[in-house]
């Protein structure tokens, strides 16, 4: 039974190319940060403390109904109520993303606008 025979494709040479010069640098002794430029990233993860105001603070700025703010984060309008009230907890990666929508000016213009200029739905891509 003939083999094939599997390409390599060019992104995927120059990433073993530089991970064996990686390996080479390490196995040396050389300081890495002679060779690499490192950096250290700081990620901000905390979720707020008072996720249920921010719900609504959210709402506010957007101006949005809850009808909206539910359709634009994929979930029902009971469940923005229920965020709102306090008496269900807001998922962390809903509570990061209506944090970077009150942060982040061009979130609202370019992701929330278009929506509510659809009626509430996601406009076709």
């Amino acid at each position: 039974m003939p083999t094939k025979t599997r390409r390599t494709s060019p992104l995927a040479a120059e990433m073993a190319r530089g991970m064996s010069e990686f390996c080479e640098v390490v196995e040396s002794g050389e300081p890495i940060a002679w060779r690499y430029t490192i950096r250290t990233v700081a990620l901000d993860l905390a979720t707020p403390h008072d996720v249920a105001e921010d719900v609504k603070r959210v709402r506010r700025t957007l101006n949005a109904s809850q009808s909206l703010l539910a359709r634009f984060l994929g979930a029902s309008i009971k469940t923005v109520r229920t965020w709102e009230q306090g008496a269900r907890p807001v998922p962390t990666i809903a509570a990061r993303y209506m944090d970077d929508i009150l942060r982040n000016t061009e979130i609202r213009n370019n992701r929330v606008r278009p929506v509510e200029a659809n009626g509430g739905t996601r406009p076709e891509a």
